[in-house]
């Protein structure tokens, strides 16, 4: 019999591996550069259709990285959420 979510303490909750904190660091890590790719690419389509040279992909790039720079501040909280759940901070 395996421990049910009753049974879970921060003592017996199974631990995060190393490869599932390399795996989470690196989505987070895609997820920031496709954040500034999203905006860099809606910059360059904005540019082209309204013909404003390199203002839109200025501006598509900065809101790229603001965006990524936000997923990560709630990833971030998220994990240290959890570790004060658990009792680890």
């Amino acid at each position: 019999m395996g421990a049910t979510d009753d049974d879970r303490t921060p003592e017996n909750e199974p631990s995060v591996t190393s490869k599932q904190a390399i795996g989470e660091g690196a989505s987070q890590g895609f997820d920031f550069f496709a954040s500034v790719l999203a905006g860099m690419l809606l910059g360059l389509g904005a540019d082209w259709v309204f013909g404003t040279a390199p203002i839109m992909v200025i501006i598509g790039v900065i809101a790229g990285f603001v965006s990524g720079f936000a997923k990560l501040w709630a990833a971030s909280k998220a994990i240290e959420d959890e570790a004060r759940r658990r009792g680890r901070l």
